[in-house]
C-alpha cells in the first residue's frame, strides 16, 4: 500500500483538472517595484492573443520569427488603447517549456501595467493560471518528468548556493537517469522471474540463482543510498535549526550577532535579557542555518522568566544542532543543570565564550569544543568550521552523487526498498515466483511514482500547489 497522503488514485467526488491546452495567463515575474515585468500565456489560442493584442513596431511578427524577441506595444482589445510597450516571444507547441503554444510579454514592472495586459488577455477569454500549472503542464506533455518537475520548485526556493546546485542537477535528469537505471534493473530481474513462472519444469541453475540474488543486492544498496539523501534534501532545502542554550549572561546574544556578522540582538552586562527566542538566518558554507538566541537556564520564580526558559526547551528538542555556551569568566565555569538545559540530550557543541576575558581559563579546542572571543572574533572562524563539519555530518553538505531526494521521494523510497527486502526473502526462502512477483511489482511501482508513470491528480494537486503562480 502506498505511504500516507500518497495515493495514486483521485478520492471520489474530487474535481478534475482543467484541460492541459486550455488557454491560462499570469504574471511570471514577482509583484512589486521593478525595471521589467513578465506576462505569460499558455494554451490553445495562445497564437491568437498575441495578434490581437501585440503591435510590432518593425515588420517581424513574433509569430512569423517563434523564438525571437520583438519591440513593439500591446493595445486593449476592445477600445484599442495602448497598453505599453516592450517585447514579445512566441514559443510554438511542441517547443516550449509547457508543450503547448506559449507566449510571453516582457513589459514594464510595477503594480499597474502588468495588471492591466494579464486584464487584456483575460477579456480575450484567458482564464488566471492555477499556482505551477504551467510546470505541471510540462510535465503532463512530457517535457519533464516528476522527478525533474519538483526540481524546478527546489530551485526557485532554494536559499543557498549548494541547494541551488543540487536543484539544477535534479532539473536536468541526474536524479531521474539513476531512478530510471534502478527501475530497469528491476525490470529486468522481473522478467527473468516471469520466465521462471511461465516455465516452472526448468531449474534455476546455482549461477543463476547468485546472479539474481546479487541483483537484489544491488538494488537494495542503490535505493538505500538514495533514501539516505532525504536528511540532506530537508536540510538544505528547509535550513538547519541551530539553538544557543546556556546561562544566563553566558553571551549567547553576542555569539549570535558575531555569526550573522550584525546586531541582530541585543547585548547587556545584566542577565536575563532575553525572554523570548530570536532567530536570524545565514549561508554558512552552503548550507542554510537558522540561529535561535534563547532564553538563558536557570531556576527563576519570574513567571515570565520562566516561559522564556519553557520555549528554550521546545526549541531544544526541535533543533538539529544544540550549542551550549559556557561563561569562561564564571570560575569554576558552572554546568548546566540535565533537567533544565536538555531533558537528556546532550549538546552538540560546546562553546565557552569571553576568552578574552579569561585565556588562561580556555580549554583546547577538540573533538566538539571550542573556545571564543563573539566580542573580539577570537576562535569564530574554528567554530564556523566545527558547526559546517557537524552539519556535513548530519547530512546537509554536498556529496559527489549531487542528489537529495525530497519528503515525497524518500517515502517512496523506503516503500520501494521495504516491497524489495519481501521480495528477495521469497526468493531466497525459493517461494514460487508468483510471491516474488507480488513484491517486486510493488516496488516498481514506487519507483514509477517518483518518475510520475503512476500518480494520480490528487498527488499532483499537492505537489504543484507549493510553486508560484506563473511558474
Amino acid at each position: 500500500m502506498p505511504p500516507a497522503g500518497l495515493s495514486t488514485t483521485d478520492p471520489p467526488g474530487e474535481r478534475r483538472p482543467p484541460a492541459r491546452d486550455e488557454l491560462i495567463v499570469a504574471r511570471a515575474t514577482p509583484p512589486g517595484a521593478a525595471a521589467l515585468a513578465v506576462v505569460r500565456i499558455d494554451g490553445a489560442g495562445a497564437r491568437d492573443i498575441v495578434q490581437r493584442l501585440f503591435v510590432p513596431a518593425g515588420r517581424r511578427s513574433p509569430i512569423d520569427t517563434p523564438r525571437t524577441m520583438i519591440f513593439g506595444h500591446w493595445r486593449d482589445p476592445l477600445s484599442g488603447d495602448r497598453l505599453d510597450e516592450g517585447l514579445t516571444v512566441f514559443f510554438p507547441a511542441p517547443h516550449s517549456y509547457t508543450g503547448n503554444d506559449l507566449a510571453e510579454f516582457h513589459g514594464h514592472g510595477g503594480a499597474v501595467a502588468p495588471r492591466r495586459l494579464v486584464e487584456a488577455v483575460l477579456a480575450c477569454g484567458a482564464r488566471l493560471a492555477e499556482p505551477g500549472e504551467f510546470t505541471r503542464r510540462a510535465f503532463l506533455n512530457g517535457r519533464l518528468d516528476l522527478a525533474q518537475a519538483e526540481a524546478v520548485a527546489d530551485l526557485i526556493s532554494a536559499q543557498t548556493d549548494a541547494a541551488a546546485r543540487i536543484a539544477q542537477r535534479q532539473l536536468v535528469g541526474e536524479l531521474s537517469s539513476r531512478i530510471h537505471a534502478l527501475r530497469d534493473d528491476l525490470l529486468t530481474l522481473a522478467a527473468e522471474i516471469e520466465a521462471r513462472i511461465d516455465f516452472p519444469e526448468e531449474d534455476l541453475d546455482p549461477a543463476d540463482q547468485s546472479r539474481l540474488a546479487a541483483a537484489f543486492a544491488a538494488a537494495l544498496v542503490d535505493l538505500r543510498t538514495l533514501a539516505e539523501t532525504r536528511r540532506r534534501g530537508r536540510l538544505l532545502r528547509e535550513g538547519a535549526r541551530v539553538a544557543l542554550i546556556g546561562r544566563p549572561n553566558a553571551g549567547k546574544s553576542s555569539l549570535l550577532n558575531a555569526l550573522v556578522r550584525m546586531e541582530r540582538a541585543i547585548v547587556t552586562p545584566h542577565p536575563g535579557t532575553t525572554r523570548d527566542v530570536i532567530e536570524c538566518t545565514l549561508d554558512l558554507h552552503g548550507i542554510p542555518v537558522t540561529l535561535v538566541d534563547t532564553a538563558g537556564l536557570r531556576e527563576s520564580h519570574d513567571p515570565i522568566e520562566q516561559l522564556g526558559i519553557e520555549r528554550t526547551r521546545r526549541e531544544i528538542e526541535r533543533a538539529d544542532l544544540v550549542l551550549r555556551v559556557v561563561d569562561l569568566t564564571e570560575s569554576p565555569a558552572p554546568a548546566i543543570d540535565a533537567e533544565l538545559s536538555d531533558g537528556g540530550r546532550p549538546a552538540d557543541i560546546t562553546v565557552f565564550n569571553k576568552l578574552d576575558l579569561a585565556p588562561d581559563h580556555a580549554p583546547p579546542c577538540q573533538g566538539d569544543a571550542c573556545s571564543v572571543s563573539a566580542t573580539r572574533g577570537d576562535g569564530m572562524a574554528d567554530l564556523e568550521r566545527l558547526l559546517v563539519a557537524r552539519l556535513d555530518a548530519a547530512g546537509a553538505g554536498e556529496t559527489e552523487s549531487g542528489f537529495a531526494v525530497n519528503l515525497r521521494q524518500g517515502e517512496l523510497l523506503d516503500r520501494a526498498r521495504a516491497a524489495l527486502h519481501a521480495a528477495r526473502a521469497a526468493f531466497d526462502q525459493g517461494l514460487s515466483g508468483e510471491f516474488v512477483m507480488v513484491d517486486l511489482r510493488e516496488a516498481l511501482d514506487a519507483l514509477s511514482a517518483i518518475l510520475g508513470l503512476e500518480v494520480g491528480d490528487a498527488v499532483l494537486d499537492r505537489i504543484f500547489s507549493r510553486f508560484c503562480i506563473g511558474k
